[in-house]
Order: structure tokens, then sequence, then C-alpha cells
């Protein structure tokens, strides 16, 4: 599909979204996801195209090792999926499959809350404790900041799982933050050498 083509075909749908104006202001943290101007912008940046993961997935399989985890990803977290960008560690079904439902998603909550989001016992958490990748994949740790783009979009994240209850230093979200500016860098340079 022609890069124009799909920008056309995201603005149609982000077109049938609900203005900012016109949800409730008790609508949630939610609505972030269903921002049409943040789903332009991953259209924009073509973010859910192959060529991504291969500029991304260095930084993932470097995350992993700092943190000892089994799970790093760089993902894009869309209106109701979440395209997983870049990976290391997942098993082939969810490698394939290529992302998860957002209702699973604990990025959905880094991107809603544009800020650091910890899971120490996901068993315990009350914000992902029934998710199915807790469920039944075991998840049980996660750390994940918000791909912030130069426009101010919330757009994906950079974060590490596993499945292992554990806490996070200052120290080890410091290097999260310097993996994730780096995945930021990166992709914005891709977007200036797209023109």
């Amino acid at each position: 599909m022609e890069d124009l083509e799909l920008l056309d075909l995201f603005t149609q749908f982000a077109s049938h979204l609900p203005s900012p104006e016109g949800r409730e202001a008790g609508a949630g943290r939610d609505h972030v996801l269903l921002d049409r101007e943040r789903l332009q912008e991953i259209a924009a940046l073509r973010l859910t195209e192959p060529d991504v993961q291969h500029i991304l997935r260095d930084i993932c399989r470097e995350a992993a090792t700092a943190f000892g985890l089994p799970i790093a990803l760089v993902t894009i977290v869309l209106d109701e999926d979440q395209h997983v960008a870049a990976q290391h560690g997942l098993d082939r079904w969810r490698q394939e499959s290529g992302g998860t439902s957002v209702a699973w998603d604990f990025c959905r909550h880094t991107v809603a809350d544009r800020a650091l989001f910890v899971v120490n016992d996901a068993r315990t958490h009350t914000r992902v404790q029934n998710s199915p990748l807790v469920i039944n994949d075991g998840v049980r740790c996660y750390a994940g900041l918000p791909l912030l783009t130069s426009r101010g979009h919330a757009v994906g994240s950079v974060c590490v799982a596993g499945m292992d209850a554990r806490e996070f230093s200052t120290a080890e979200l410091e290097t999260l933050q310097r993996f994730t500016t780096e995945a930021t860098r990166r992709i914005e340079t891709r977007r200036l050498t797209a023109h």
C-alpha cells in the first residue's frame, strides 16, 4: 500500500472519532488513545511498517540484557490494537500476530498517562491483573516509558517485561529512559530521511 493511501486510510478513520470537545469530561484516560491527531501522527510516521523493526530491534535486545528480563518491546499503541514495532523475547505466536488487543495491554496505560508505568507484581496490580497477558501468559513485571514525538504525541512505548515479580531501581528506570530517548531519536530521524 502506498504511503499516501495509508495516510488517507488513517485520516478517514480518525475523522469518525469524537473530537476532544465532544468527549465527556469523565470519559477517562483512554480517550488519549482515540485522539485524532495522535493517530494521524502514527500514520504520518508509518510506524506499523516492517522496516521500523530493523531500526529498533537492537534497542530491544540491549534493554532485555540490561534488565536481565526475557522480553523487551517497542510498541505502537493504536486505538484498539497494540502493534509490536520491534521485540526481543516474544514467543513465536506473539511474533507472528504482531501485537495484542489494547484491552489486554500494559502499554496502553503508559501511553494514556504519558508517563512511566511500572508493575512490580501484575497479579496484585489493579490496572492489569485481569489481563490475559497476566492470567494466561504469566507476565508478572513490567516497566514502560512513552515514545513522545517531537510534535508532542505519545505514540507507543519502550518497555521490558518478565515472568517473575520484581521491583525496578531508579538506576534501571534511568536506563529505560536512555533506551526510550534513543528509540524516539531513531523514529524522528526516519521521519526526516523519508522526505
